[in-house]
């Protein structure tokens, strides 16, 4: 054969898909199941502004400053925390496992802690006659009742075309009625409701839209705007309507204000 003709020895490399595929399927498992420090710190801000909020009470007398803060913190923490809650129901379903660990860690802290705070305001004398109930949440139990109605209620959200205006629908008609009472706290299960279900309907790219610097630049002056009308609403404003606990008419405004 002539030295054209003579074959060239070619160097053979595995596919690709051989190349230790393994450990990169396990490194992206890892990565998906990271904890996401934006929702950590999200959350652990929002449970400071609530210890904050209380703290703030008994400095609001007299203080247009302080009252201003605390109508502004009111505006927001709880909301941006049932949203996160929200969000972080968006995979839930009714299977057995889901509903035992609901139960152990929504449930039962629930009817501990309402047993708990009902012998200290007796033990206080705030209410030494009070009966054991667990249709009458006391505190921030509230919230644990809330959270129970609403992730097992997040199935049929996901149903529905257009849950998000339905939720705003409900809970424009519990600021109309106040017959609903305080069982459960019901009226602000159902006028928080609208925060829990846009939560389930947000995805990781809404949340990477605030990462960007644009947004957080951007929050400096829509944090001094919104402080600048909490000041200015402090004598022409009722903050109760932020704790969504009352319907309108409870709190001495026409019905029409709650929707």
């Amino acid at each position: 054969m002539s030295a054209d003709a003579t074959p060239v020895p070619v160097a053979t490399r595995a596919p690709e898909r051989q190349q230790q595929p393994l450990p990169v399927a396990r490194a992206s498992a890892r990565r998906a199941g990271e904890r996401v420090p934006l929702f950590d710190n999200a959350k652990y801000l929002a449970i400071v502004l609530v210890a904050a909020g209380h703290a703030w009470e008994p400095l609001r007398e007299g203080s247009r400053a302080v009252t201003a803060l605390y109508m502004l913190v009111y505006a927001f923490h709880m909301p941006v925390f049932i949203v996160l809650c929200g969000y972080f129901s968006r995979d839930w379903h009714a299977s057995t496992e889901r509903l035992a660990r609901l139960v152990r860690g929504v449930a039962v802290p629930y009817v501990l802690f309402e047993l708990a705070y009902t012998l200290f305001v007796r033990w206080a004398g705030d209410g030494p006659d009070r009966p054991v109930s667990l249709l009458d949440p006391l505190y921030l139990t509230w919230f644990l009742a809330a959270l129970f109605l609403w992730r097992l209620t997040s199935p049929l959200w996901r149903l529905l075309r257009w849950p998000l205006p339905f939720a705003l629908a409900i809970a424009m008609l519990a600021t109309l009625s106040p017959s609903i009472g305080n069982d459960l706290g019901l009226q602000r299960v159902l006028q928080f409701l609208p925060y829990f279900v846009l939560g389930l309907l947000l995805r990781p790219e809404h949340f990477r839209l605030v990462r960007r610097r644009a947004a957080r630049v951007l929050a400096l002056p829509v944090w001094a705007g919104a402080l600048a009308v909490a000041y200015w609403a402090v004598p022409r404003m009722n903050y109760a309507w932020f704790f969504h606990s009352e319907s309108a008419e409870a709190l001495a405004a026409p019905a029409w204000y709650g929707p």
